[in-house]
């Protein structure tokens, strides 16, 4: 078949018709190379939040306050944010396979030895070099796929690369409490510490294989025809030269800082969520540590349905705006009306529910945008830029919440400024030029 032959024409705002040797190769492609990338995204995720769950057991342990948790589970995102911009170029040199492999073992080494903090200062450093090693993964991550999909079908892709974050919760919620149960004062070694231990494992198991489970580039995939990866190539190759490819050039787009301030804002609720979930699950009566990380898995469940329902929707339709705008709405609306259940987990988990649902349906949506514009340095940069804005409110939403809830006595109300931030955030995503948000004719 024809490279050069042109595109079945079709209706404004949808995707554009793949020729057959394009279509077969994206859709092994998704086959062989993203459930990888997710598992290994699910265990970076896991590795970064599961201190939510040891807070359970291990703030009383060592007599942490609020404040120094919350510090502690936020000062990640400043390792995490500095090392973002330098270490996503360096990657853009060096290879994203083996700088992805290289980060997944070291961040497993220093999420094991999280098991050894017995002060708060050690529990910083452990956080701050958690977020050291980390920097790059998610960066390299999205330019790797960067490499073999074309922008209009980045949405769906993201919705599945996002998958790993609720999962993150509803598998990671319920591991968690099991471990630190079950193997409390084994060997003398308390639950939490177990848990950063066994979590830790998988990491850099994976970093291993990594290397022989991902193929450079379409050329280099034996599973690949060469028809197949020419498709691949030259798909990308069309659309790249429309994009902006230099990073100094992405500097002075105003596109760019709109999108991190939106990373931003709704960052800023979605880490103040993950890190105080089980803590706000906590306040409305349950106890058992075992049981709350059961609960935190509901809303995470039901969130992985919401996300690609909804950028399947988006898919189809062309529509990116309301697709990105009105989950947020939705989730500002769920997490405003679950503080007036404080004492009621049945009713407060079930607008919990709804406003992260919204949440995440939001967070897949939003990452394909970067890919629609950014192309080679500018993409490396540009990304880790609002990936580092991602990075600030993590920081950001666990202090902000540990503050609320010292000074104040009530998680409530750090609960309603997220939501308010969620608001904030929809409002900017309407401001988002039209023509960036549609699919390309």
């Amino acid at each position: 078949m024809s490279l050069a032959k042109p595109a079945i024409p079709q209706s404004p705002g949808h995707a554009a018709v793949l020729p057959d040797a394009a279509a077969a190769a994206f859709a092994k492609v998704t086959r062989r190379i993203v459930p990888f990338i997710v598992l290994c995204y699910f265990f970076s995720y896991l590795d970064r939040v599961n201190v939510g769950f040891a807070k359970l057991q291990m703030q009383q342990a060592l007599g942490l306050s609020d404040v120094v948790y919350g510090l502690g589970a936020g000062i990640f995102f400043w390792g995490y944010m500095l090392c973002q911009v330098p270490s996503s170029l360096l990657i853009y040199r060096l290879g994203m396979r083996r700088s992805m492999a290289a980060i997944m073992i070291l961040w497993g080494l220093v999420s094991a030895a999280t098991m050894f903090v017995t002060t708060p200062m050690e529990f910083y450093a452990a956080r701050f070099l958690l977020g050291v090693t980390e920097a790059g993964f998610f960066p390299a991550a999205v330019m790797y796929l960067n490499k073999w999909y074309p922008a209009d079908r980045q949405s769906r892709i993201m919705s599945i690369l996002f998958l790993a974050m609720p999962l993150g919760m509803v598998l990671g919620g319920p591991i968690s409490g099991a471990l630190m149960s079950a193997t409390h004062d084994l060997h003398g070694l308390q639950g939490w510490q177990w848990m950063f231990l066994i979590e830790a494992l998988p990491a850099i198991v994976l970093g291993l294989l990594l290397l022989r489970m991902l193929p450079e580039s379409p050329e280099a995939a034996p599973w690949l025809t060469p028809a197949e990866a020419g498709a691949i190539t030259h798909t990308l190759t069309t659309e790249n030269a429309k994009k902006n490819t230099r990073f100094i050039a992405a500097l002075k787009s105003p596109v760019l800082w709109m999108l991190m301030a939106i990373c931003l804002l709704f960052n800023i609720g979605n880490y103040g969520l993950v890190f105080w979930l089980p803590t706000i699950i906590q306040s409305t009566g349950m106890s058992s540590p075992l049981e709350i990380a059961m609960l935190t898995a509901i809303p995470y469940a039901v969130a992985c349905v919401a996300m690609n329902v909804n950028a399947a929707h988006a898919e189809r339709t062309g529509e990116r705006r309301l697709h990105s705008a009105l989950p947020l709405l939705v989730a500002a609306v769920g997490m405003w009306a679950s503080t007036l259940f404080p004492h009621n987990t049945v009713m407060a988990m079930v607008f919990l529910t709804i406003g992260i649902s919204g949440l995440m349906a939001t967070l897949s949506m939003f990452w394909g945008l970067p890919g629609r514009v950014l192309a080679g340095t500018a993409a490396a940069g540009g990304i880790a830029m609002i990936n580092s804005a991602a990075s600030l409110a993590g920081l950001i939403g666990p202090v902000l919440m540990g503050g609320i809830k010292q000074s104040t006595g009530s998680i409530s109300l750090g609960v309603l400024a997220l939501a308010g931030l969620m608001l904030a955030a929809a409002v900017l995503i309407l401001a988002i030029p039209r023509q960036l948000m549609q699919s390309r004719s």
